[in-house]
């Protein structure tokens, strides 16, 4: 019985190696001819089988190996057919050794057969098991296979502008070879068979029988998607522990990609002469409107390209993969760090005078945990590029979808910030980047009309600015229309007739829920949700959004964001007892009021008349429940905050230090409080909690 399960083991091998084999795959076709000589060697030691079994499978072994030999001494002329009736044999040889166990052997005989004469390799219905000694490698193999998806896709894009390079094409076909194999070893059938499928594709364009554009192009994208969605699959039901489901539409897109590699070749034959005619309306698309990019223009320009620099001078350092958790693990210790230093520094300003040794032993260690705060804290950064990626795909996808033709690019994809943010600021990029498309870029024929070049142009770029992130888009599309933005908001009561707005805050109109002045609900966008999505996604992150725009040319939407979330620079105020933080990014001015700025709306609302402008006014001590020093404001300080174009005066008795705080979570306890966005440990041991300006708006009703 142990020869038996021994032989059977060597079909599965033998039956993945031929899933994955290729003609020119000659090291896999010696791997292929080894197994077949050890499967000879057990079948020889299978004295309790009938003679009658036993030499037919040995024929079909033999004849297997003698084939595989004369592929590899290059005596065959047609490999490929040679190949097909290799599979025929182990297919027929599944068959016998099954009978031999009375035992499922997968995949079926069938199945594999039929496969490998299609090139379609089996797809099966069944569930397949993951064993718990692989799962250790599964797990790399998701994180390697995920590396080469992006590259893949990374050279694909750039491959439109570039499709005869070489180098590139080299770069998605290996990133599909790689996978395949990894696939082959861990018998991960249906992945290995999508990518062995792609690989054959691209392996006609690396020949130069087909180029990469159009239909071709379009299907590898499919490969990537489809390939993605598999690897997220295998990834959830490892996390859960299931058996992995076999991809529904698989044998259809594989069917699909065979189709394309047989017929696209002659069809981009025929075609040669025809697209060999240049069209004069592309000789536009290359031209760039002089007003329009001088309106797009950004000083940063030289910070983006020193960037580039930085890529290229660290593209040598060696990397290693640290688990996530350990990495946060060892912030939060460092954070834990920070405080116990800044307690021990307070406690020993407090009690020593400056002119004690000890006190410049402890600035100097306080010096070097920073810097290890710092150093850590870098640690969590991660490139914008990936993000930055998945928006080109998407626009290419747009493009398509609306029919206008868009020069899509980016700026600055080395430019890091905290991975927290990276994972979060996507959503709000994909809303923004379908806005542009779909509202900001007309069609071609309408810019043609207003002298515009046929296609549009949208950037996006990142670079760091004043310890922050900033990231722009920026079109060259119609522009906002500042009066139909203001009709609407009437329309909608937001804002009285006559009443007059700055520029500034009649843009900002459109990150209103609801708010859209789309003259049709189109599949792309329209229906008013998106730009309120982008708002509250970006103030969650701490970060601010800008908007400048020039009717008829284009607008640049400029987020600002922090580059971490794990550290805040916020002002100490004191209510009563208790002290807070705000932001810092939240706070405009402060300011003592005089008696005629107060005012009361029907006795009950209070508000406070700063340059013209009135505001409302937020009484902390009432929200948290604090006994004041007073309660006369002119006696007090006003903090005036901002939040979604809204400013407000904070009631504070008294601003101390601006700081540098680690942020803490309030703890399961307290949960999520609104007004609140977590604590910090102050110097002294004590906890000041940190204002959520857009809770508190919430919290005060206006």
């Amino acid at each position: 019985m142990q020869n038996i399960e021994h032989l059977t083991e060597l079909m599965e091998r033998a039956a993945s190696s031929i899933n994955m084999l290729g003609p020119d795959d000659f090291s896999e076709i010696e791997n292929l001819q080894k197994v077949l000589d050890e499967i000879k060697n057990s079948l020889g030691q299978m004295g309790e089988c009938s003679s009658e079994v036993l030499n037919k499978a040995s024929g079909e072994t033999n004849s297997s190996i003698e084939l595989l030999q004369k592929i590899l001494r290059h005596e065959v002329e047609d490999t490929a057919s040679s190949i097909v009736i290799v599979s025929k044999a182990i297919a027929t040889l599944q068959g016998i050794i099954e009978q031999m166990g009375h035992a499922p052997v997968s995949p079926e005989p069938g199945k594999i057969q039929n496969a490998v004469e299609n090139n379609i390799e089996d797809v099966s219905q069944a569930g397949v098991v993951i064993s718990e000694d692989d799962i250790p490698l599964i797990i790399d193999f998701i994180n390697e296979s995920c590396e080469h998806i992006e590259s893949a896709e990374a050279g694909l894009l750039e491959l439109e502008d570039k499709p005869n390079d070489k180098d590139i094409i080299n770069q998605i076909f290996r990133g599909f070879h790689t996978i395949k194999g990894m696939a082959g070893f861990l018998n991960l059938t249906d992945i290995g068979s999508l990518a062995h499928s792609a690989e054959n594709l691209l392996g006609l364009v690396r020949e130069d029988k087909m180029v990469l554009s159009g239909n071709v192009t379009d299907v590898v994208f499919e490969s990537i998607d489809m390939m993605k969605k598999m690897i997220n699959t295998l990834k959830e039901c490892i996390e859960a522990g299931k058996p992995v489901p076999a991809q529904k539409n698989l044998p259809d897109f594989l069917a699909k990609l065979k189709r394309i590699a047989e017929s696209e070749p002659e069809k981009q034959k025929e075609n040669s002469s025809e697209s060999a005619v240049q069209n004069p309306a592309e000789e536009l698309n290359t031209v760039q409107d002089e007003k329009i990019e001088n309106m797009l223009e950004s000083p940063e320009t030289s910070e983006s390209n020193s960037a580039s620099v930085k890529k290229e001078s660290h593209a040598g350092d060696e990397k290693i993969k640290v688990s996530t958790t350990r990495l946060d693990n060892l912030i939060n210790m460092v954070g834990e760090l920070v405080i116990a230093q800044l307690m021990v520094s307070e406690e020993v300003s407090k009690k020593l005078s400056i002119e004690h040794q000890l006190n410049s032993k402890v600035a100097s260690q306080s010096k070097i945990v920073r810097e290890l705060q710092e150093l850590s804290l870098s640690m969590r950064m991660v490139p914008i590029g990936g993000v930055f990626q998945k928006m080109a795909r998407l626009a290419r996808d747009l493009s398509r979808k609306s029919g206008k033709k868009i020069n899509f690019s980016t700026t600055g994809d080395e430019t890091e910030l905290d991975r927290s943010i990276v994972d979060k600021i996507s959503d709000p990029l994909i809303h923004m980047v379908r806005n542009s498309i779909d509202h900001g870029i007309e069609p071609e024929q309408d810019r043609i009309q207003s002298g515009k070049n046929p296609s549009g142009n949208l950037e996006l770029r990142a670079f760091h600015q004043a310890g922050n992130i900033v990231i722009e888009i920026r079109d060259d599309g119609k522009g906002l229309d500042k009066e139909r933005i203001l009709q609407k908001a009437i329309e909608k009561k937001l804002v009285q007739p006559g009443q007059e707005l700055s520029e500034d805050e009649i843009f900002k109109m459109i990150f209103l829920a609801g708010f859209s002045t789309a003259q049709k609900v189109t599949s792309i966008s329209g229906r008013g949700v998106g730009m309120d999505v982008v708002r509250k996604n970006i103030e969650l992150l701490n970060g601010k959004i800008e908007i400048q725009s020039i009717k008829g040319k284009g607008t640049i939407f400029t987020i600002r964001l922090p580059l971490t979330l794990a550290i805040i620079d916020g002002q100490i105020v004191k209510v009563g007892s208790e002290r807070y933080i705000i932001p810092i990014n939240s706070i405009i001015n402060s300011l003592r009021p005089a008696p005629d700025q107060i005012s009361t709306v029907q006795n009950r609302s209070e508000m406070v008349m700063v340059r013209g402008e009135l505001m409302p006014l937020v009484r902390l001590y009432k929200l948290f429940r604090v006994v004041p020093v007073t309660e006369n404001p002119t006696e007090s300080l006003l903090v005036i905050v901002e939040n979604n174009n809204k400013k407000y005066c904070l009631l504070v008795d008294e601003l101390l230090d601006q700081q540098q705080v680690v942020i803490k979570n309030l703890g399961d306890g307290l949960g999520k409080v609104k007004g609140l966005s977590g604590g910090a440990i102050m110097g002294d041991g004590k906890v000041s909690l940190i204002l959520d300006i857009p809770g508190i708006a919430d919290i005060a009703r206006f």
